[in-house]
């Protein structure tokens, strides 16, 4: 008799576990708290750019150093070390330089997740959201882990993201003063190649589907390239001029021009010293 009750204590704890094993595959815990992950989305139309120029320094820390993009100044910068720094956003882009100018530079991009600048954010595009999250865990980028056991989310692991609603037409760059031996305003799209996307993901206008992004093996380098995809404006993108113009050093501005899908055209300037 004992050993049958042992024998059914057995048989019946087998039964216990696989109900739960069950259990866990029908109703596995979603991707996102998993990882220990959660995006905040900033879905933005593009009405405005801003544009600055740039390059990688090492920078100095009280017990380190670390390298960094920064704004280039009267200085000027050696042509091939120059990075064309642009940032997309809705009318309340325009603030970050009115009342930011002091942390002029990459820390724009950090400033525009506050939240006194959501309340131009456009409607979200929660498929779309789906594939930016899951293209950014499933290409391996490491995410930042639960501090605790509590279900509530800590700040810490709300990660900003942005994307843009507003579909590209056209993209120009042109500087007003004679470069690579062309006259002012003509387009100079195929000296420059593309150094970064933050974040790392092209959209499709047409679709509004991902096309490109983090698990992606080819690269898009050509401004010709990424005008073919039909994109969605990009959220910050950097290019870097892929030949030394003959006529450095110049001092000259820089014109972007960004043509939405709806026509409309944005712009923007900066100036530089290129040695």
């Amino acid at each position: 008799m004992n050993a049958r009750m042992k024998l059914f204590g057995a048989l019946a704890l087998l039964f216990m576990l696989g109900i739960s094993a069950c259990n866990s595959k029908a109703n596995p815990p979603e991707p996102d708290r998993m990882e220990g992950l959660f995006f905040r989305y900033f879905p933005r139309e593009c009405t405005r750019i801003l544009t600055l120029p740039m390059e990688t320094r090492r920078q100095a820390a009280p017990s380190s150093s670390y390298y960094g993009d920064v704004v280039v100044g009267e200085e000027g910068v050696e042509a091939r070390k120059f990075l064309y720094w642009l940032m997309t956003g809705a009318g309340d882009l325009d603030s970050l330089e009115l009342h930011y100018s002091e942390l002029r530079g990459r820390l724009y991009e950090e400033i525009y997740h506050r939240d006194h600048f959501r309340a131009e954010l456009a409607p979200n595009i929660t498929p779309l959201e789906s594939q930016l999250f899951d293209d950014y865990r499933l290409a391996g980028v490491k995410s930042r882990r639960m501090q605790s056991s509590s279900s509530m989310i800590p700040e810490a692991n709300l990660k900003p993201w942005e994307y843009r609603v507003t579909g590209v037409k056209d993209f120009k760059i042109m500087a007003l003063t004679p470069l690579f031996g062309l006259p002012a305003e003509t387009s100079l799209n195929h000296f420059f190649t593309f150094h970064e996307f933050k974040p790392k993901q092209i959209i499709s206008h047409e679709s509004k589907r991902l096309v490109w992004g983090y698990r992606s093996q080819d690269r898009v380098t050509s401004i010709a390239q990424w005008l073919s995809m039909r994109p969605m404006a990009q959220p910050v993108m950097m290019l870097r001029l892929n030949t030394v113009p003959q006529e450095v050093p110049v001092k000259t501005r820089f014109v972007t021009v960004l043509t939405t899908t709806e026509g409309k055209e944005l712009r923007d300037t900066l100036q530089v010293l290129l040695k």
